[in-house]
Formats: structure tokens, sequence, C-alpha cells
């Protein structure tokens, strides 16, 4: 029972903040590079080795200097030529660019006088890491500029099918869906979350919040099942990495619930296509 408490407590908290930042630009930017940080050091202790504090120092200066970035440029009233919102996605894409580029010359650079076995695999670890954890973040940082209710709505419907997955599964999950890397997901839980999440993507447009975007129904529906879609495949992926690092979490920095890549798994794999189709079908 305390354990159940001390779970609601602290996802309570982080939901909340999550929620807040949509409507206060600076504390999602804030918020999410906070996330990114300690995502980079969970990651890194499950793919790039326990002691690899180059890596880690190296993507972590490259989240803040992205998040950053986005921040300053997010800010912007106005500009000469173009909106801020088409000034703030270039600045993310440039800088991500920039950023991924940074990583590729530092590193490398580093293993030739590190002398260690396998410098290819830990290149290319801290290379996925960063590309796994801080760009889709910064995604959504740059989303929350271009578009709150988009935002919101991929929280919400994240949240329901997670929820209502891991309930559907508890309640009456008998096949698997990968049992030899998650045994605790089940076909049941995944079509009982994809039910739920079909249902707030058929609620949301009478929102008026959500109604702004003056999206067509079939929209919100294929929204809700790409968000299903790749959160699945998410969910699956920190699940292949933690069993291949023989751990249960990816951390221990939200109580009950684990580390922040335990919270943010499904989000990760799914932002960047699920806020792109948003982007380019649903934003006015």
């Amino acid at each position: 029972m305390k354990n159940l408490l001390i779970r609601t407590l602290s996802g309570a908290v982080f939901v909340a903040l999550m929620v807040a930042g949509v409507y206060i630009f600076p504390l999602m930017v804030v918020l999410l590079c906070a996330v990114a940080c300690a995502g980079i050091y969970e990651c890194s202790r499950l793919v790039c080795g326990p002691v690899d504090r180059l890596a880690r120092g190296v993507m972590m200066t490259a989240a803040v200097a992205l998040f950053a970035v986005v921040l300053y440029y997010g800010l912007q009233k106005s500009t000469f030529f173009f909106d801020a919102r088409t000034v703030t996605l270039f600045a993310f894409m440039l800088t991500a660019l920039t950023s991924i580029g940074a990583l590729l010359l530092v590193l490398p650079v580093a293993e030739l006088f590190r002398h260690r076995p396998a410098p290819i695999e830990h290149i290319g670890s801290a290379f996925f890491a960063y590309c796994w954890i801080v760009l889709p973040l910064g995604l959504i940082a740059v989303m929350t500029r271009v578009s709150p209710p988009v935002v919101l709505a991929f929280f919400l419907l994240t949240w329901s099918y997670d929820t209502f997955a891991y309930l559907g599964g508890s309640l009456y999950g008998r096949n698997k869906m990968c049992g030899d890397i998650s045994p605790k997901k089940t076909w049941e839980g995944a079509v009982t979350g994809l039910l739920l999440a079909l249902v707030v993507a058929i609620i949301l447009p009478s929102i008026p919040f959500f109604g702004s975007l003056c999206a067509a129904l079939w929209k919100w529906v294929v929204l809700a099942v790409l968000v299903v879609l790749f959160g699945t495949m998410g969910d699956l992926l920190e699940s292949l990495i933690k069993r291949r690092a023989g751990v249960k979490d990816s951390g221990s920095v939200l109580p009950g619930h684990g580390g922040v890549l335990d919270r943010l798994d499904s989000m990760l794999m799914a932002s960047v296509p699920v806020l792109l189709y948003a982007l380019f079908v649903m934003v006015p």
C-alpha cells in the first residue's frame, strides 16, 4: 500500500509538471533538459558502461546547448523574414545536426587515445543514446512552442495507452507480446490501451483547447494509432536494453517508477513520428 501511494504521488507530481510546461514554455524546456541529462546518465550506465564519464559529459553538454538554443529562439517575439515558429524549428534542426557532428568528432578522437577494447561500440552507443533521448525531447520542446494543444494531446494519449495497457494486461493478459524481452507486456493489454487511446482521441476535438486545431476526426484517430504503435516499440526497446544490462529499472530518480527512461520510454520512440505527423497534418 505504501509503495502504491509513493508511486501515485511521484507520478502525479511528474504529470503536473509536464502539463504545466505545456502552458509555460520556459518551464517545459528546463524540465525536458533536466530529464534529458538524467536519461543520458541512466542510458550511459546501461549501454555505454558505468565509468564512461567522457561520453556522458559530451552528450550532456550537447544536450544543454540544444535546449538553450531552443529556449532562446522560442522566446523571440518576431523576426525580420520569418515568424518565430519557423525560426525555432530551423534553430532546432541546425543545432541538432551540429551537436551530432560534435559527438561524431569528439568521441572518435578521444577513443584514439583511450586504448579501450571495442571503441566503435562505445562511439555507437553514445550516438544511439543521444539520438534516442535528446533529439526526441528537443522536438517536444519545439512543438510546445509551435502548438501546445498537440503536445498535450500527445501526452494524454500516451498516458492513457500506458495506463490502460498495464491495467488490461494485469487483469486478463494471457498472450505475451515478446515474452523473452518484456514478460508482462501482453496483446490483451495492448488492445485495451489502444481502445482507450481511441476513446480519448475521439473526445479531445470536442474540448475547445484541442478543437482550436480544427482537425478532422480521422486525423485524431491516426494520431492515436501512431502513439500506440510507436509507443509500444519504444517500451519494448527499453525493455531490451534493460534485459541486456541485467537490470529491472533504468534508475531510481522517480520513486515507485524507477528511472526517467522507465517513465518516458513510450514517448521517446513515438515523439518524432507522432509530432512530425501532427505538425504537417494537424497544425493549421
